[in-house]
């Protein structure tokens, strides 16, 4: 039985959660808390599968409650229920929590966010998955330059001279840096020279994905064939990283959140770069399936490996610590419409964004591109008609990739 706690200083709206859901989600076992102390008392007696929690509450907000239950109950799923509308309390859940939600919400709203976040923690931990991903040795050594820029990053002392130290250690690395800076994204007139200057311009959760991606590139030593295919997939990704952000700019989104969106983009195909590194004469034979029949990369990876590169770059990503939302958009960048909600998200920037890059560079796929994009999820989301502003902007990447990749 699913076990879900609420956190509320309010009894009446924990009363009425009681009733409503007591018959409406039978297969949930309901706990009630009015404090953030009551709530850690109670995670610390139960697993709890999923904590919604209110933001405002005296003595320990929320944001602070459920960095406490990141860090002591890792594997809970956090959602923040909330009328306070101010920004930057907003965006300090970002980390701690996976899931942000409005008051007033709309039950079915709350209900539906509550099952797919059950939903996703029963996807990363399927047996057929689990023991795919036993066998890949990515798990057990993340790459040394990422290890060690997250631990400076832990670290509140920690300068910007020593991340610069570490990215300009790496060649590699710093040479992905200054093309990440100097793409369209920043849209700058002046060329972004410094390593120091580029650092703070990308932001830390980007640079994170770009050592944990570069890394892995660089620890491959396998037929050169396969290593050029690597390479295109680590621009590739970097590009559908920056075309997301640009359209979640385009379309509104908060600009910290926008910030967020280049590192899930360059991280939704972590899984397709550990498949081919560990399984590169199957994933050979996948591709071929995908080019030769009408058949989805997904649909060939699942029946070739039991799980697809979505949910493996989820399981990773969430076993190294990254944001939820990080690891909600890795996993489910195909399939958008299985996330409960229906507005502009980094998630459908990202999955717009990957079947543009894909369709601009004239890649063989099952089906041509109208058939592959979800136009009654983005009539949903009120984004039907964008869709030419979105290629407009892929097209403008695309270019500029060109030259910075020569």
């Amino acid at each position: 039985m699913d076990k879900v706690l609420f956190v509320d200083d309010d009894e009446n709206i924990l009363n009425g959660l009681r009733r409503r859901l007591h018959a409406r989600c039978p297969a949930w076992q309901t706990h009630f808390a009015t404090s953030g102390k009551m709530a850690l008392e109670l995670c610390d007696r139960t697993d709890m599968d999923v904590v919604v929690s209110d933001m405002r509450m005296p003595n320990m907000d929320g944001s602070t409650l459920l960095e406490k239950i990141r860090i002591a109950h890792p594997a809970t799923t956090r959602i923040i229920l909330s009328g306070f509308a101010e920004d930057e309390a907003i965006l300090r859940t970002v980390g701690p929590a996976h899931q942000y939600l409005a008051k007033p919400c709309d039950e079915e709203l709350l209900v539906s966010t509550i099952e797919h976040a059950l939903d996703l923690k029963d996807m990363l931990q399927r047996p057929a998955l689990r023991a795919l991903m036993s066998g890949i040795d990515a798990i057990a050594s993340p790459p040394d330059t990422y290890m060690r820029l997250v631990e400076v990053l832990e670290d509140p002392m920690a300068g910007n001279d020593k991340i610069t130290a570490i990215v300009s250690a790496d060649i590699a690395l710093t040479a992905e840096v200054l093309k990440l800076t100097n793409s369209a994204y920043f849209a700058i007139t002046q060329k972004i020279g410094s390593v120091s200057h580029a650092i703070r311009m990308i932001g830390m959760d980007t640079l994170k994905s770009l050592a944990l991606f570069i890394g892995l590139f660089q620890s491959f030593t396998g037929p050169s064939h396969v290593t050029a295919r690597l390479k295109r997939l680590c621009h590739r990704s970097q590009q559908i990283g920056v075309t997301a952000a640009l359209i979640a700019e385009a379309e509104g989104l908060d600009k910290q959140i926008t910030m967020m969106v280049p590192s899930a983009g360059m991280l939704s195909h972590i899984g397709s770069l550990v498949l081919m590194m560990n399984k590169p004469d199957e994933m050979q034979d996948v591709m071929a399936r995908v080019e030769s029949e009408n058949i989805s990369i997904i649909d060939a990876e699942a029946e070739q490996f039991g799980a697809a590169h979505p949910e493996i770059g989820a399981y990773l990503l969430g076993l190294w610590g990254f944001p939820g939302p990080v690891v909600q958009s890795v996993a489910f960048h195909h399939t958008p419409s299985r996330v409960p909600e229906r507005t502009m998200t980094p998630l459908a920037a990202i999955y717009v964004a990957q079947l543009l890059c894909r369709d601009i560079n004239n890649e063989k796929r099952a089906k041509p591109f109208a058939e592959q994009i979800d136009m009654a999820y983005l009539a949903e989301i009120g984004k039907a008609d964008r869709l030419e502003t979105w290629r407009q902007i892929a097209t403008t990447v695309n270019e500029q990739y060109k030259t910075l990749t020569k």
